[in-house]
């Protein structure tokens, strides 16, 4: 099951998690889970006031399925969900969530740290801190 979405609001990354747990089935072996958070200092403006995450295209959510079934495939995992926030946000917020889980641990957490590095080459959602 693939869910990938943008999203202006907070996501509460618990209710997600629990959520995806209930859908598991006894062929699941383990769970990964990548929850990234603004930090500072950053990298363009280290004490930045806020961050801004644009999307650079009109199909964002379509980008974000794309990898996560890319991701599905390439490590034969059962679930994935991805969730990327778009707005302005501050210090310590949510930015990104990806969940996997498949039946071994080496495909789990090689396929959460492969949808991270793929959805921060920032080709669809630009990272704009502002001062």
């Amino acid at each position: 099951m693939i869910t990938a979405y943008a999203t202006e609001k907070p996501f509460d990354h618990l209710e997600l998690y629990r959520s995806f747990l209930e859908r598991e089935t006894d062929a699941t072996g383990t769970v990964v889970l990548h929850h990234g958070r603004v930090k500072r200092p950053g990298k363009q403006v280290p004490g930045f006031s806020t961050v801004e995450l644009k999307s650079l295209t009109a199909d964002v959510d379509e980008r974000l399925t794309i990898i996560a079934r890319q991701a599905e495939e390439k490590f034969k995992l059962n679930q994935v969900l991805t969730v990327h926030r778009l707005g302005i946000i501050g210090a310590c917020d949510s930015v990104l969530l990806a969940i996997v889980s498949g039946k071994t641990r080496d495909r789990c957490f090689e396929a959460c740290s492969w949808i991270v590095d793929e959805v921060k080459k920032e080709e669809f959602i630009q990272l704009i801190e502002h001062p």
